[in-house]
């Protein structure tokens, strides 16, 4: 037992407990007129009264109970499988997934008896070696790890070379080479650079990267197709038994919508597979570019830093003007601009010829950059869906912090845990409402306190819709995000996204089908609609079908009634084959008739097989950076001996101490209530009371 006070405390509660219960059952206590209480009689109630005050005393000393205890662990032993499709193709699938399989079911029960035995699976369309040791060393951080068994063919095609963590790991790794590291005849699209956005009219490159193995001397073609249609052919000779070459192929942006193009080399004889002689990719068709104006009150580093976010992305076309010389328009214009970004308008030295009123009237979205010129006043009569109240004229600086109810559009968790580490924006000081249909995707937060306000945040009403940064010095975001990760992705991933959720046009379509333009081959493809009556309010009432078809050879068309949920509709169609998809859908309300057409791609993924060569140079190099070994698959049992070798494999024994304040404990106050219950009812039945 543990206290914070001298130990000669502990008998002065006891002496304050003998002097209350002397002094109320002896000095002050006046003759009764009954028979009094015998000397014995009060003694015991002076004692019982003394302990019940003497452990109330004592409680005030902040005792605490120091208990230590120890427990056991055996060694853990990992093992991780790879279950990778590159193990699939391979000559020796038959064997990895039958008697390879056995031995290591028999190995894990083996080890089993003197170890504590886990396992996991990686890989799959593509691999990430890294991964799992980075995992299995945060998972298992302290713990008694004995050994990890990793199995593989050493090749990875996703995450960072895992020999850039083995360095860092303090448990062996011992690993099991499997694949064929022989090199066969094999031709392969192993890359196609492309931009997943064009504009429709324009020309767009692609580059198509070939490889060759064991094919010295040998000739193929190289295509690109879409839909069927051939749009390019080049023979291709391959010089050495190692050969890559790059070709640029130039195409028209002919058709809006999303594009299918399927980039293929012919195959030839004997080749190791032909997963790998094609490769479909995706483009984006845009009729016309999306026009934005940065409108600032005054020249500042933030509108840069936001043209530059913007100019990432070649789906907005973007200019940028002073408040004095921006063109102003009136309601029954038609702004040639899709979204406004105004920052610190309107503004405490005014705005030009600007209307603002007139503008947001005509139903241009816009985005607002608030600072320390901004007139509050003033914006908060424009009814945005935000107001600051405020009767001081001052600026706090505040961080951001990550918001989980945000719906409107998502960002990766990744991204928002970056940016809160982000430098402080400058912002007004203020009661902030935000409208009932606003939503916060970051908090402002003033130090380390949440402040509860919203520091980014976006709302919708009706066809129009508006995005908020409370905070000026933007600029600072992206210099942070530079020097943090050598790029302005996260940067210029959050301004994308506003700017995409702003402009937007809320469609007010009675009926339409909500799809994505791509998918792949391992998604299965959702599809979610929605009918409006006159009113505009959503009704599932009448059947809604869709018709899906294919240009593909051995497909046909499909007809299916969407499951009604909740208000709306939706149709989950599983996997389908990879190639380009048309649909249209049709329902019947109040007697209209409302058809929606469309289309989407479902991607072929063949990561996998772009490279069948197995590494087990890395394998050996992994095992021996970490103090562990390799073996081959097909010596599996081997690893069993070497691990009951290892001196270090030993049970570990860990010592707890564990502290129990005697305030939590229910016994204490048990104890004080039963003394003082006896108390009562000897004093209740010997008539005192």
């Amino acid at each position: 037992m543990l206290i914070d006070y001298p130990w000669y405390y502990a008998p002065l509660c006891l002496l304050l407990g003998a002097v209350y219960s002397a002094f109320l059952y002896f000095f002050s206590r006046k003759p009764s007129a009954s028979q009094p209480i015998k000397t014995s009689v009060a003694i015991l109630l002076a004692l019982l009264r003394m302990l019940a005050v003497a452990a109330i005393a004592f409680l005030f000393l902040s005792p605490l109970f120091k208990q230590e205890s120890s427990r056991k662990e055996k060694p853990i032993v990992i093992i991780a499988e790879d279950r990778s499709k590159s193990l699939d193709i391979c000559d020796d699938s038959a064997f990895y997934a039958n008697e390879f399989a056995s031995e290591m079911d028999r190995l894990a029960s083996n080890l089993g008896k003197n170890y504590d035995v886990q396992r996991i699976t990686y890989g799959g369309n593509t691999t990430d070696m890294a991964e799992p040791l980075n995992s299995i060393a945060e998972q298992y951080y302290r713990r008694n790890v004995g050994a990890v068994i990793m199995t593989g063919d050493g090749i990875y095609n996703s995450g960072q070379n895992p020999l850039n963590v083995a360095s860092g790991l303090s448990f062996p790794v011992y690993t099991v080479a499997m694949g064929d590291t022989t090199t066969r005849r094999d031709a392969c699209i192993s890359h196609v650079r492309f931009n997943r956005i064009a504009f429709l009219g324009n020309r767009f490159p692609i580059d198509v990267t070939v490889s060759a193995k064991a094919l010295n001397n040998e000739s193929s073609i190289l295509t690109v197709s879409c839909d069927g249609k051939q749009l390019f052919s080049k023979p291709i000779r391959f010089e050495g038994n190692h050969f890559a070459c790059t070709e640029s192929v130039t195409l028209d942006a002919s058709r809006a919508g999303s594009c299918h193009y399927v980039v293929e080399i012919k195959a030839l004889d004997n080749e190791l597979t032909l997963l790998n002689n094609r490769q479909a990719i995706t483009i984006e068709v845009i009729d016309g570019r999306q026009r934005v104006a940065i409108v600032s009150a005054a020249p500042h580093p933030d509108v840069a830093a936001l043209k530059r976010a913007l100019e990432s992305n070649q789906n907005y076309e973007v200019e940028t003007f002073l408040s004095t010389e921006f063109k102003p328009i009136d309601s029954k214009s038609k702004s040639p601009f899709d979204l406004l970004i105004l920052h610190q308008l309107p503004s405490k030295n005014g705005d030009g010829t600007i209307d603002l009123k007139a503008i947001l009237d005509s139903g241009v979205p816009a985005l607002f950059v608030i600072g320390s010129q901004t007139d509050l006043p003033r914006l908060n009569a424009l009814h945005t869906g935000l107001e600051i109240h405020s009767r001081l004229d001052r600026q706090n600086e505040v961080s951001a912090l990550p918001c989980d109810d945000f719906t409107f559009f998502t960002l990766p968790e990744q991204v928002s845990k970056r940016i809160e580490r982000f430098p402080p924006l400058v912002s007004p000081f203020g009661e902030y409402r935000l409208s009932g249909n606003g939503q916060t995707l970051f908090k402002s937060k003033i130090g380390t306190i949440n402040s509860g306000l919203p520091l980014v945040a976006a709302t919708s009403q009706g066809n129009r819709r508006y995005a908020f940064v409370t905070g000026e010095g933007l600029w600072r975001w992206r210099l942070a995000d530079f020097e943090a990760n050598q790029t302005h992705d996260d940067f210029d991933q959050l301004v994308n996204k506003l700017v995409n959720f702003t402009a937007l046009r809320v469609n007010k379509e009675q009926f339409h089908v909500e799809a994505k333009n791509t998918y792949d081959e391992t998604e299965e493809v959702v599809l979610e609609a929605e009918l409006y009556d006159d009113n505009y309010e959503p009704v599932n009432t009448p059947d809604a079908e869709i018709t899906v078809s294919s240009k593909q050879p051995g497909t046909t068309s499909k007809t299916v009634l969407f499951n009604r949920t909740g208000t709306g509709y939706r149709l989950n169609m599983g996997t389908l084959p990879p190639g380009s998809y048309y649909y249209s859908a049709h329902t019947q309300l109040n007697g209209k008739n409302f058809t929606v057409s469309g289309s989407f791609v479902i991607d072929e993924l063949h990561t996998e097989a772009l490279n069948l060569i197995a590494d087990h140079s890395l394998m050996a190099t992994l095992a021996a950076t970490t103090g562990g070994q390799m073996v081959e698959a097909h010596d599996l049992e081997q690893i069993e001996e070497m691990l009951r070798s290892r001196d270090d494999m030993k049970t570990s024994i860990y010592k707890e101490t564990t502290y129990s304040d005697m305030l939590n404990m229910p016994l204490i106050f048990i104890i004080i209530l039963l003394l003082l219950t006896a108390e009562w009812g000897f004093r209740k039945w010997l008539g005192e009371i």
